[in-house]
C-alpha cells in the first residue's frame, strides 16, 4: 500500500518559456456528467437519464439530490470543505497578497472559480479586471457573493466549460491565470488539461500562472487493518466468496 501527499508553490513563470507544464492541443475538462447540459444558471438533464419523459430544468436554488448527482459541485458542501481548508486557502491568498505588485492593474483569469474566493483575492490584490469561469451551477452563488462584496465592477463570472466559453468582448488575453486545479494525489480532479488549454489560448507571452509548479511526495507504508477492511474483506461476505472483486479493489 502507498500513501501520498502533494504540495504546490505559488511561484511565477513566464508562459512563453515554461517547461514545467507541457503545451497541449485541444483538451476537454472534467465533466460532472456526460449527459448533463448546463445553460443559463440551470441544469438541463438528458431525458434518457431522467425518470420523467420530458426534459427537466431546475433552478440552482431548487436543486434536489437527483440534480446534484449530475452537478455535484453545485452543492455548497464541497465548497465549504475546501474553504475551511485553511492551509490551501491561505496559501493562495498569501501568494497574491505578498505579490501585489504583480497583480496591480492586471487582468486575471480564474479557472474553476467555484464560490469566487480566488477571484476576490485577486481583486483585493489590485487586479483591474478578473474573469472567473465555472462550469457548475455554483456559479449562480458566486455571482451573488461577488455582488455582496461590492466587487462586481472588477469581477465578471462566466458560466461554462473553459474549452467552450467566450471571454467578455473587451478581453482577448490575460496577464495572470489562477486556479486551484489540484486533487487527491495532485491529478485526481483531471483539471490540469483545462488550465493548460486556457494558458495556450489566453495567457499573454510573459504572463504568469499561480501556481506554476508542484511537487508530489510518495511514501510506502504497510496498513494491515486497511487491507483487511478493503481487500481481504471480499473473501467472506456474509458467508459468500466474492474474492473476484479483490483485484479491482487492489487497483483502486
Amino acid at each position: 500500500m502507498a500513501t501520498s501527499t502533494s504540495s504546490s508553490s505559488a511561484s511565477v513563470v513566464e508562459a512563453a518559456s515554461s517547461t514545467d507544464l507541457p503545451t497541449i492541443g485541444k483538451m476537454e475538462s472534467m465533466e460532472v456528467a456526460a449527459d448533463a447540459i448546463q445553460t443559463n444558471g440551470q441544469i438541463q438533464k438528458d431525458s434518457s437519464l431522467s425518470p420523467d419523459s420530458k426534459e427537466d430544468q431546475v433552478n440552482v436554488e431548487e436543486m434536489t439530490s437527483r440534480d446534484y448527482y449530475f452537478d455535484s459541485y453545485a452543492h455548497f458542501g464541497i465548497h465549504e470543505e475546501m474553504l475551511k481548508d485553511e492551509v490551501r486557502t491561505l496559501t493562495y491568498r498569501n501568494s497574491m497578497f505578498h505579490n501585489k505588485h504583480l497583480f496591480r492593474g492586471k487582468t486575471v483569469l480564474d479557472i474553476g472559480c467555484g464560490t469566487g474566493i480566488l477571484s476576490m483575492f485577486a481583486a483585493k490584490a489590485g487586479a483591474a479586471r478578473v474573469i472567473g469561469i465555472e462550469c457548475s451551477n455554483i456559479v449562480e452563488y458566486a455571482k451573488q457573493i461577488v455582488e455582496a462584496n461590492n466587487l462586481s465592477d472588477i469581477i465578471t463570472i462566466v458560466k461554462g466549460k473553459v474549452e467552450e466559453v467566450s471571454m467578455p468582448d473587451d478581453i482577448t488575453e490575460v496577464d495572470i491565470i489562477i486556479s486551484e486545479w489540484m486533487g487527491y494525489c495532485l491529478f485526481y480532479e483531471s483539471m490540469l488539461d483545462t488550465v493548460l488549454y486556457a494558458r495556450d489560448k489566453w495567457l499573454k507571452p510573459g504572463g504568469m500562472l499561480f501556481p506554476d509548479r508542484a511537487t508530489l511526495f510518495i511514501c510506502g507504508i504497510e496498513d494491515r487493518q486497511y487491507k483487511d477492511e478493503k481487500i481481504n474483506w471480499w473473501d467472506d461476505v456474509y458467508g459468500f466468496d466474492m474474492s473476484s472483486i479483490r483485484k479491482v479493489a487492489i487497483s483502486e
